[in-house]
């Protein structure tokens, strides 16, 4: 689409909308996709912006956002743990995958925000 044809790690985690950028984290087998730098960016601005928005007196969404936020600091454990096992092929080593450490935090994340343990345990796991 581009004539260049550039990717801006940092800009499709903060320009995108929020569902797509929950779609990017959770791509399994792409441990290269996103840097450190950009997630930890990613997740600081989204962290200090839904403390905000969680604390105002104001009617607005926060499933996306917390989704979100437990989506980029459980893709950054999968990275650390990538960096850690290296990339495993066999059988017993491939739950290391930073997408699915993604998924994990952002449910774990979410319950523990809002309290919703088992359905939320429902809702991710179908």
């Amino acid at each position: 689409r581009y004539s260049n044809q550039t990717f801006n790690q940092a800009a499709a985690l903060l320009v995108e909308n929020g569902k797509q950028g929950i779609t990017y984290l959770f791509k399994r087998g792409t441990h290269e996709e996103f840097g450190y730098t950009s997630l930890c960016t990613a997740l600081a601005f989204y962290f200090i912006l839904s403390c905000w928005t969680a604390g105002s007196a104001v009617a607005s969404g926060l499933v996306v956002p917390m989704l979100y936020t437990g989506a980029l600091y459980g893709r950054i454990i999968g990275l650390i743990l990538v960096s850690i096992f290296g990339i495993q092929t066999n059988e017993y080593g491939a739950w290391i995958d930073p997408g699915l450490f993604a998924a994990i935090g952002a449910a774990s994340f979410f319950s523990g925000v809002s309290r919703l343990t088992i359905s939320l345990t429902v809702i991710m796991v179908s």
